[in-house]
């Protein structure tokens, strides 16, 4: 199985620029996120694994939220500081495993809920990616894969905008995801769109083609987009009306139960 990206590339390129931060639910993506894990998880202690969890300000909100049990693993020596900084912000406890999640060194079937968000699309072979979150889940437990989504307006604007980032990814749907957990034996399969509406510009260099813009259109591009998003998002998330599509959602999911046999 070849990996689209390397450690270098999360190292330099995304755990560098971060700093411990709180998860706010302005955003209709994560507010779903959010009440996406905790209907499949349930009420009680059940133990949360997220896998490329480095960063991660879902988990220690789902332990102070709802009391899971959580647990981060990344392969990033950054990200599993940033994780554990973002725990201790939130005033939570939870575990960290700085490991490959290919070589994993946790316990089979120890976990009621195994999920990854933004993970599997950096994979060629995603059902072996897959099939690593399963070796880890209970019997009776549950998995919940998230990717972006890329086969609407963002993914366009990635592919044009930024071919070196577009060709860390892959571009995965719905059916994807369901066919995936259907070949490894799991049941009561789900999948759909998360998040109504989020567009984005980078201003990095993989963003090739923005980098060769004057820097105020770069500027003006990335300010303006962060505030339609913002603004949209929070309107969705105070409303009833949250729609999803193919064209602007954010983020994929799918979901499926470990039979108990």
């Amino acid at each position: 199985m070849r990996r689209l990206t390397d450690l270098a590339y999360w190292e330099e390129n995304w755990w560098k620029r971060q700093r411990p931060r709180r998860l706010r639910l302005y955003r209709d993506f994560d507010f779903e996120t959010v009440g996406l894990l905790r209907r499949v998880a349930g009420e009680g202690r059940a133990r949360v694994l997220e896998v490329g969890g480095g960063g991660s300000r879902v988990l220690p909100y789902l332990r102070r939220k709802f009391g899971y049990v959580v647990f981060g693993s990344d392969f990033s020596l950054r990200g599993c500081l940033l994780l554990r900084a973002n725990l201790a912000l939130q005033g939570v406890e939870g575990g960290v495993v700085c490991e490959d999640f290919l070589l994993s060194s946790l316990l089979p079937e120890t976990f009621d809920l195994v999920y990854s968000s933004g993970l599997i699309e950096h994979f060629d072979d995603t059902r072996a990616a897959v099939a690593a979150h399963l070796q880890l889940v209970k019997r009776g437990g549950r998995v919940v894969l998230i990717v972006p989504n890329l086969q609407g307006i963002q993914g366009r604007i990635l592919k044009h905008l930024a071919p070196p980032l577009w060709d860390r990814h892959r571009a995965l749907g719905p059916a994807e995801l369901v066919d995936f957990l259907k070949a490894l034996g799991l049941d009561q399969i789900q999948s759909g769109y998360l998040g109504s509406f989020f567009l984005y510009i980078g201003r990095d260099r993989e963003w090739s083609v923005v980098k060769s813009w004057h820097g105020w259109l770069q500027l003006l591009a990335h300010g303006s987009l962060r505030l339609i998003n913002g603004l949209i998002s929070l309107l969705f998330v105070l409303s009833p009306w949250r729609p999803h599509s193919r064209l602007l959602s954010p983020g994929i999911f799918a979901t499926g139960l470990k039979p108990a046999d």
